[in-house]
């Protein structure tokens, strides 16, 4: 290492940034006291990474977490998916403003939505979930084992009532991602899930994550996801008796969220995607425009772009994803620059009122510091 130092001075470059502090313990350790069974975290800037992990990854064994291992990201797959269309765009295959009728038509308002309406949810399909009748963590533990094909997601989708697409403001919804899912694969005339790996993993080098769509459980060292009973009358309440979630299929929706990762990978992904990488700079100017939230819960929340979102944690604007699955509550930004990265897992969800601040504490001393 020093000898490469050396060399890279006496060729009149700077030398390589002083690597991020590693994230305190106290901070995750704060999540695990109000509850989820573990935390994991990277920061990385440049190419240096720290992490850290606190609880344990499976509370039957009591296996401490590691940083290293697998979760479940949940809508942080979505990033993945709106590059693979964003590249297809710099291609020249498709255009954002382009209306999905020409190949997907049976989509309600295909003929009115667009590729950029998809990728920042402002198409107004319906969410399937809403169709899947799942109210109570009893609901989700008898159906854990369900598989729901992303061509039955659709249907169950277009059953319900759609809003008038192009509007103002996002409304979140997964139906979005399945069907752009779909658009790759009519694009392209390949799997997504071949398109994915070709893009994005195989040349990031991503090899601990990989799209577990129908796959229970999950390969290799990893934290199990718990989410809470219910109380009489009051579903997901009871966080004294936690389910572990961790191997099922039926809270997984595709090109959504259906991918298993690690946060090191991830830091390295979404610093790939703002060093310009993945990217062409114009099209990353579409990505981080951003659209305000129709009924917004989350303050922090500023906007919504293509695949991902913008938010301020009190230094300046970031981007990034959340993803929430029942098990598994993950959180992953990048400065505008580049320049620095941080992801979270947490191994709850749905959480108690205290495990998201706790968390949303942790990202921004990691990226704000």
């Amino acid at each position: 290492m020093k000898l490469l130092i050396a060399l890279a001075l006496a060729a009149g470059l700077t030398a390589p940034p002083t690597p991020p502090a590693s994230p305190a313990d106290g901070t995750l350790d704060a999540i695990t006291r109000e509850g989820a069974p573990a935390a994991v975290m990277a920061v990385r800037e440049g190419p240096h990474t720290r992490s850290v992990a606190a609880g344990v990854a499976d509370r039957r064994t009591g296996r401490r977490a590691e940083a290293s291992d697998r979760y479940r990201i949940a809508s942080i797959t979505k990033t993945f998916t709106a590059v693979v269309v964003l590249q297809l765009a710099a291609e020249g295959k498709i255009d954002l403003a382009d209306t999905i009728d020409r190949w997907l038509p049976d989509v309600p308002n295909a003929r009115s939505i667009t590729v950029r309406d998809l990728l920042r949810h402002t198409s107004g399909l319906p969410e399937f979930y809403d169709a899947l009748g799942l109210k109570t963590s009893a609901d989700w533990q008898r159906r854990r084992f369900e598989r729901v094909s992303d061509d039955r997601k659709l249907a169950l989708a277009f059953g319900l009532a759609a809003a008038p697409p192009g509007g103002p403001r996002a409304s979140y919804s997964n139906t979005n991602y399945v069907v752009l899912g779909k658009l790759i694969e009519r694009v392209t005339g390949d799997g997504y899930v071949e398109q994915v790996t070709r893009r994005v993993l195989r040349p990031l080098r991503l090899h601990d994550t990989y799209y577990a769509a129908d796959q229970a459980r999950i390969r290799g060292s990893h934290l199990h996801g718990y989410m809470p009973s219910d109380l009489p009358g009051k579903p997901d309440a009871d966080f004294s008796h936690l389910v572990d979630f961790t191997e099922q299929t039926i809270n997984q929706s595709g090109p959504a969220g259906s991918m298993i990762s690690t946060v090191a990978d991830l830091t390295a992904f979404y610093r790939a995607l703002f060093t310009g990488r993945l990217l062409p700079a114009p099209l990353m100017r579409e990505m981080t425009s951003v659209v305000p939230v129709a009924g917004n819960p989350m303050p922090w929340v500023t906007g919504f772009g293509l695949g991902v979102h913008r938010y301020d944690l009190g230094c300046g604007p970031v981007y990034g994803h959340i993803g929430g699955m029942r098990g598994y509550t993950d959180i992953v930004v990048s400065t505008p620059d580049g320049r620095r990265q941080a992801a979270i897992a947490i191994t709850l969800s749905p959480n108690p009122a205290t495990v998201i601040p706790a968390a949303l504490k942790a990202m921004t001393t990691a990226i704000c510091s």
